[in-house]
């Protein structure tokens, strides 16, 4: 199904040139897939590795991250008839579904992937061989990146953590704060129309749209702001290690087999689990 709506073209600085988002979020995620990742891949496992090099990739995919999030922004404001298909992106597969929060992934997603190799880089579980499997496919202090991490990063951490949890709660209640208030409007309208010759709800939806553009501005807003302060407070290589597990993270999503594995493993709603 085609995109719905249309946004500029960011690659072409001399001519603006509208796309259907669709098909700019299929660019975005090739380039994501088949240039970026690769790059920081391909830095992380040189011996020796350049951390200047790899400064220089783990940049690009950082612009890049953001950049996304920066179009986002640029649909919802050129027309707020955009947003309802911001809110539920077609492009977005049924395995990415559970991890959105207002129209893209949750702020949690990011926290909870650094939580996972600072944990990883405690536990205790892995064998001595799968440790040197790994130590041979990327350079010992690469591997050993997230070993004793340092108080002022984990300070950090606990700052950003907080900050979502304040957030993220205040978000929603502005959602659900700006939906209560359209249906009360419209439910004011309907007793007042025996009045009129019919209902003209345009002014109370047109509030309600301008309140949850803001609020999905502010959400891509928090995304942005948690990734940049996550990458800002890591060494170079700690930060390259982020964003390549956050990027594999979004590829996955796209993996075939996965996908049909999910599709065949659909569980019918039984008339019990209903009551």
């Amino acid at each position: 199904m085609p995109s719905p709506f249309s946004i500029f073209s960011r690659s072409n600085t001399t001519k603006q040139t509208p796309i259907p988002f669709k098909d700019y979020y299929t660019n975005w995620f090739n380039t994501l897939k088949n240039t970026l990742l690769p790059l920081l891949h391909h830095s992380l496992s040189s011996s020796p590795s350049s951390p200047t090099l790899l400064s220089s990739h783990l940049h690009l995919i950082l612009h890049h991250l953001l950049s996304y999030y920066e179009s986002l922004d640029l649909a919802a404001t050129t027309n707020t008839k955009n947003l309802p298909y911001l809110l539920y992106p077609s492009w977005r597969n049924p395995l990415e579904t559970p991890f959105l929060f207002l129209g893209d992934l949750h702020p949690y997603v990011f926290t909870n992937l650094l939580r996972s190799f600072l944990d990883e880089a405690d536990s205790d579980e892995d064998t001595e061989n799968d440790r040197k499997v790994f130590v041979f496919d990327r350079p010992c202090h690469v591997v050993m990146a997230w070993k004793d991490p340092s108080k002022h990063l984990m300070i950090k951490i606990e700052q950003i953590e907080r900050g979502l949890r304040l957030m993220v709660p205040a978000l929603l209640d502005r959602v659900k704060t700006a939906q209560s208030g359209f249906a009360g409007k419209i439910a004011e309208e309907w007793v007042n129309c025996e009045r009129k010759e019919k209902m003209d709800v345009s002014e109370a939806m047109k509030a309600e749209m301008e309140e949850l553009v803001t609020v999905f501005l502010h959400a891509n807003r928090l995304r942005r702001s948690v990734i940049s302060d996550i990458v800002a407070a890591l060494n170079v290589y700690q930060g390259a290690l982020f964003l390549e597990g956050l990027a594999q993270f979004l590829v996955g999503f796209q993996d075939k087999n996965l996908l049909r594995e999910f599709e065949r493993c659909k569980t019918p709603i039984s008339e019990r689990v209903c009551l």
